[in-house]
């Protein structure tokens, strides 16, 4: 699976089903309510573990995980 994916699954949720039908790679998750703090959080642990990245305090700008196509850049620089 490719990481854009594997991304798309971790978010994933039946609570979101109709927003993940309707949702572009470069919409916000924040905007749709599909990821907040915590979620975000959960997120940055998940990448870490999964492509065994490390996420910077640096690197925490919503920039950078705020759309599918953001996150899956932003761990395709930091694939080792």
């Amino acid at each position: 699976m490719d990481v854009k994916t594997e991304i798309r699954n971790y978010l994933y949720s039946e609570r979101f089903k109709n927003e993940f039908a309707k949702l572009g790679d470069d919409d916000s998750l924040l905007e749709r309510g599909i990821i907040d703090s915590v979620k975000m959080l959960d997120l940055i642990g998940f990448l870490e573990q999964k492509f065994n990245v490390t996420v910077d305090d640096d690197d925490l700008y919503p920039e950078n995980f705020d759309s599918l196509n953001a996150i899956t850049a932003y761990v395709g620089q930091r694939i080792k």
